[in-house]
C-alpha cells in the first residue's frame, strides 16, 4: 500500500469516527420534545443503511492486489511441418558418347574435330 493511499485510508476513517460522534445527540437532549412516534426511526435506519452500503463500496475498492503478474502474450504455435510427396520424372538421357578424329578440310589440311553419336 502507497504512503498515499494509507493517509488518505486514515484521513477518511478519523472523518467517520468524528461525523459519527458529532451527529449523535448528547444525552441531556434525547428527549421527545415534539411527540414525533416513530419518524425517527426509520430516518436513522435508512440513514445506517445508505452509511453501510456506501462504507462496504469504499472498503470493497480497497481490496486490491499489491502486485499483478504481467500478462505475457506468448508467440504463436510454429506451422506445421511440410511434408513433401515424392515424384518421380524419367531418368535423363545418357550424355552422348562422343570421341575426337582427325579430319581434312578440302584443302587438305587436318584438324581434330569432335565426333558424337
Amino acid at each position: 500500500m502507497s504512503i498515499m493511499k494509507k493517509t488518505i485510508t486514515a484521513g477518511i476513517a478519523a472523518l467517520s469516527v468524528a461525523g459519527a460522534l458529532a451527529a449523535t445527540a448528547p444525552a441531556a437532549q434525547a428527549r421527545d420534545h415534539y411527540r414525533h412516534h416513530g419518524d425517527d426511526v426509520l430516518l436513522g435506519a435508512a440513514a445506517g443503511i445508505a452509511g453501510g452500503l456506501i462504507g462496504g463500496a469504499i472498503v470493497s475498492g480497497s481490496q486490491r492486489p499489491v502486485y499483478v503478474e504481467p500478462q505475457y502474450k506468448y508467440a504463436p504455435p510454429p506451422p506445421p511441418p511440410v511434408v513433401y510427396r515424392r515424384a518421380y520424372y524419367a531418368a535423363p538421357p545418357p550424355p552422348p558418347r562422343c570421341h575426337h578424329e582427325w579430319v581434312e578440310n578440302e584443302y587438305g589440311e587436318a584438324y581434330r574435330a569432335r565426333v558424337c553419336y
